[in-house]
């Protein structure tokens, strides 16, 4: 199936995008990014990166591989570093989208903005859970599957600093006859769990970091098990896991000194995110405390990479008399057992080769 030529006229305007909230929120930014401009007709400028309000813009080669980005998109749209220099200074057109935007949305809500601007800007992301599957497109779930799963590739320092961490950890895993678990728990996760005899109820659906521990023990996991987490520095207030598990690693603990400035004190999130992301995807096993975007696009990334080993948190009814008193267990995820996450159908043989096919593979043919 080839795609038909409604996009040979000469490409005109161009589409920019700031990305935010790391890594996991850029591969579905960045693919609806690429969608509407090739929707439109329009060039891409090279996207930019933008976390906190206080936080400079990032450039997207501080984070991605801007060479393999291009390469893998060749044929599908247009990418330029920058505006022209006649357009740099002038207003630009914000525009916010849809989750998952459809080609009809393109074409009804964008492109009148687009004919009278011919710049737009993609800065406001709208989440939602709209069924989107009678909607789907070929040539559409093929675009989204290329970014996702391919053309996003971190630039090489960070995967280079991921990937020694990420030995670091093993190492001291297999030097206890330990395994090695990344559980993606921040601060804010903290105190909200309240504990009976070493049974934790969840109001709240967060965990203290001695209920994290609780959690990890009641499932199997020995004193020796390495635990990498997402949370970038400890305080007293984790020594209470200490106890249970004496090796927990944090970026602060386990990053080269010489390393530490430019991404933990750099004042950019996005770094931290990135190494996060990148270890997070490559640990023996995956314990992700909430249900998010991270754990979504991380589950993506690990089916590919083949780490399916995920336990996820599921809330259990413990008392009859106490319907509403809950504990937490780990359990494999259904996106796995019944091979329900996207990167399935996206990454297998004859999936992947079909929706790939939908994407021209040159410039010419557009």
């Amino acid at each position: 199936m080839v795609i038909a030529s409604r996009n040979a006229r000469k490409e005109w305007g161009y589409v920019l995008v700031t990305c935010s909230h790391g890594p996991h929120q850029h591969r579905f930014q960045i693919a609806d990014a690429v969608i509407v401009a090739r929707q439109l007709g329009a060039t891409l400028v090279m996207p930019t990166i933008k976390e906190g309000l206080t936080e400079p813009i990032s450039k997207f080669d501080d984070i991605y591989n801007v060479k393999h980005f291009i390469a893998t998109l060749e044929g599908v749209v247009r990418i330029v570093g920058r505006l022209p220099e006649d357009l740099r200074n002038v207003n630009h057109t914000s525009v916010e989208l849809p989750h998952k935007i459809t080609k009809a949305e393109i074409d009804n809500k964008i492109r009148p903005i687009f004919v009278k601007s011919s710049v737009i800007v993609l800065n406001k992301f709208l989440l939602s859970m709209k069924d989107v599957k009678d909607e789907r497109d070929p040539e559409i779930e093929a675009i989204r599957c290329l970014v996702q799963y391919k053309a996003l590739q971190f630039q090489p320092q960070i995967e280079k600093l991921g990937n020694r961490l990420n030995n670091r950890m093993k190492e001291a895993a297999q030097s206890l006859g330990g395994k090695y678990v990344a559980v993606d728990y921040r601060s804010t996760d903290k105190a909200c769990g309240q504990r009976t005899d070493n049974v934790f109820t969840m109001p709240k659906g967060c965990l203290s970091p001695l209920d994290l521990g609780l959690l990890l023990q009641s499932h199997g996991f020995a004193r020796e098990t390495a635990i990498y987490l997402t949370q970038t520095r400890l305080d007293e207030s984790f020594d209470p896991l200490l106890k249970l598990y004496p090796i927990v690693i944090t970026k602060e603990y386990s990053m080269p000194f010489n390393e530490e400035n430019q991404f933990l004190y750099s004042g950019m999130t996005q770094f931290e995110l990135a190494i996060d992301f990148y270890i997070c995807s490559h640990s023996d096993v995956l314990v992700p405390i909430h249900s998010s975007t991270f754990y979504t696009a991380l589950a993506g990334e690990r089916i590919k990479q083949g780490f399916t080993h995920m336990l996820v948190p599921r809330l259990l009814r413990i008392a009859r008399e106490a319907p509403e008193a809950t504990s937490l267990t780990l359990g494999v995820p259904r996106i796995v057992t019944k091979r329900l996450h996207p990167a399935y159908s996206c990454l297998c043989e004859q999936g992947m080769s079909k929706a790939l096919a939908l994407v021209p593979s040159s410039p010419t043919s557009r």
